[in-house]
């Protein structure tokens, strides 16, 4: 907040979301947008309809389980927080119950 044009657009939006009207960070949004020139998906994608026509469906193949699942994240022993890995180095049967928990998701 020590920049004065951070402050000031602060309380603009402060001003903006009290009345009301719209949330600041879609005004914001907005400008943005404009600025950096972003275009709807569709000037890059195509439509729906265009996707079809190319034969451009989805592929969910290569997904390994379906959307909504839970996935085992990679290396998380390795990055877990230093006291889990204490935790898990003390004593064994956490580090089998942390597999089996996340085997069970996995075969959910």
């Amino acid at each position: 907040l020590s920049n004065p044009l951070t402050y000031i657009l602060l309380r603009i939006c402060l001003f903006l979301e009290s009345t009301g009207l719209c949330q600041a960070a879609w005004v914001l949004a907005a400008i943005h947008k404009k600025i950096a020139g972003f275009q709807r998906d569709e000037v890059y994608i195509g439509t729906a309809e265009e996707r079809a026509a190319k034969e451009m469906g989805d592929d969910t193949g290569h997904l390994p389980i379906g959307a909504g699942h839970m996935v085992k994240l990679p290396n998380f022993a390795d990055n877990a927080p230093a006291s889990l890995k204490k935790l898990m180095a003390k004593d064994p049967t956490v580090a089998k119950y942390l597999n089996e928990e996340v085997d069970a998701m996995e075969n959910a």
